[in-house]
């Protein structure tokens, strides 16, 4: 991979990342007047929009986001192709199939990239906070969804929370299961 490659694929891993925040912000009702909730919606705002003239918000998921995310995922190789100049015309006939897996595929990987950020800075984050930290609070509005299921069987531990260990263990599993399972597709998506 050169650093052209190198360069797109990471600009494209980060705006996926941050449409896909988008999508969660909205799913979790985080605060809108948030600064960091603020950022995201203007950066995302151009190319939602528009998507979501056509697809509604279903139960407060955004699928204009999601369905933004598998076409940028399902465009990233072919594009990293061209760039690297190994793109040839029998990839369309070949891959069509493979591009539409690892667009599915980064929809995914992206979401469990984020909600393992998201567990990872509330848990450090929860070390040296000491309240009325608006980033804290956003951490833990998006945390929530997916750490109160698994607090509810856990045991109680006093001031100890295990969930976020526990969560960041089953999705690093789950991560390392789709490799065995669609190896290289799932490292590119």
């Amino acid at each position: 991979m050169n650093s052209i490659q190198y360069l797109i694929s990471t600009l494209l891993g980060l705006y996926m990342l941050i449409v896909m925040l988008r999508m969660w912000f909205q799913y979790c009702s985080v605060d809108f007047y948030n600064p960091i909730s603020q950022a995201i919606v203007k950066i995302t705002d151009p190319v939602l929009v528009p998507l979501r003239k056509a697809l509604p918000t279903v139960k407060n998921i955004d699928l204009a986001a999601i369905l933004f995310v598998a076409v940028l995922g399902a465009v990233k190789m072919p594009l990293l192709h061209i760039l690297g100049g190994t793109w040839s015309t029998e990839m369309i006939g070949q891959g069509w199939i493979h591009f539409l897996l690892l667009g599915v595929l980064s929809v995914v990987k992206v979401f469990s990239e984020m909600i393992l950020y998201i567990i990872f800075f509330g848990a450090i984050l929860s070390w040296f906070s000491r309240g009325n930290d608006p980033f804290g609070y956003l951490l833990y509005q998006l945390g929530e969804p997916v750490l109160s299921p698994i607090r509810k069987f856990l045991p109680k531990t006093g001031m100890i929370d295990f969930s976020p260990m526990i969560l960041a263990i089953a999705l690093l599993f789950g991560n390392r299961l789709m490799y065995d399972i669609f190896g290289t597709l799932w490292a590119a998506a």
